[in-house]
């Protein structure tokens, strides 16, 4: 007898003792190939959830890895310019810790409610529906939960929503590829997609890259990468300065074999607007990073069928 079917024998009689079968926190999940998994996948909350979310055709995820590139604005603007189609959209806030969202579309201290059929989302401008951590906590409040208040919070606002009928739900995901954006992705195994969001530099690259690997492990198909802070656009003269590396996200994108989605450039008016609470594909619908922002929509919509 061989040495290597030696080997395949001891391993299929093996049984890994480390295996608890609490399948929902192992951080293994989008690894494991156990049948033993799918089983308990089914159960309980896991469904609650897949039901839940049946009125919302789809369910996309901005992510991004690191933080700091924009990723928010980047989901309110794409929710945006999408209720500017006509399109229902809701927006999910899954960064706890840096919840932005309410302030960028004009609902800062708007407040969740409860009815009678779950949760009721803040509405904000054009109809774009809010929930948020944001929507909870004051300004002055500081989240020091952990893995387990944290997984709740995701159920909550996951399970336990009244989204009723839309088009889209946007999910602002957290930076990292820790639990927050696990649980979420647990929690709503048929994500239609993802939208990876990278800087032009290096160091942004190489965490836009676990970003789409996980997304890859969890079975979610991802769109394609947007190239953001990409030059700088004066709003005056229209001249183009590239203050930053140019090129490193459609560089990530030939590499993984991914869509290269487009650069939206500098503009000091986004970070006005957005402190405004009016995204600028709104504000500025002529401006370069607006038309160039209405470019990824596009082919976002052109995945889905549109």
């Amino acid at each position: 007898m061989s040495d290597s079917t030696t080997e395949r024998e001891i391993l299929a009689i093996n049984v890994d003792m480390s295996c608890t079968l609490r399948c929902e926190n192992c951080e293994r999940f989008f690894d494991c190939r156990s049948s033993a998994k799918l089983e308990i996948y089914q159960r309980r909350r896991m469904t609650k959830a897949r039901e839940s979310l049946t009125s919302i055709k789809h369910k996309v995820a901005v992510v991004g890895g690191k933080g700091g590139v924009g990723k928010s604005i980047i989901t309110v603007n794409i929710a945006m310019a999408l209720a500017m189609r006509g399109r229902k959209v809701s927006i999910l806030d899954q960064d706890f810790d840096g919840a932005t969202v309410p302030k960028m579309l004009g609902v800062a201290g708007h407040r969740l409610k409860i009815g009678d059929d779950g949760i009721i989302p803040v509405e904000g401008f054009m109809g774009i529906q809010v929930v948020s951590m944001g929507s909870i906590l004051s300004s002055q409040e500081v989240l020091t939960w952990f893995h387990d208040m944290r997984r709740s919070a995701t159920e909550e606002f996951v399970c336990h929503v009244n989204y009723g009928t839309r088009d889209y739900l946007l999910v602002d995901m957290p930076p990292g590829t820790s639990s927050d954006a696990m649980n979420l992705m647990e929690y709503v195994p048929d994500l239609a997609g993802a939208v990876v969001v990278t800087i032009p530099s290096e160091v942004s690259q190489n965490v836009a890259r676990k970003a789409a690997i996980l997304c890859r492990k969890a079975g979610v198909r991802v769109f394609g990468i947007i190239e953001n802070m990409s030059g700088y656009v004066c709003p005056n003269c229209g001249e183009r300065v590239d203050i930053l590396r140019v090129g490193g996200g459609e560089k990530l994108a030939q590499e993984m074999d991914i869509p290269f989605l487009g650069r939206i450039p500098l503009d000091p008016r986004l970070s006005e607007s957005s402190d405004e609470g009016q995204p600028f594909v709104y504000k500025y619908p002529d401006s370069p990073a607006a038309l160039e922002l209405n470019k990824v929509v596009d082919r976002i919509e052109q995945n889905l069928g549109y």
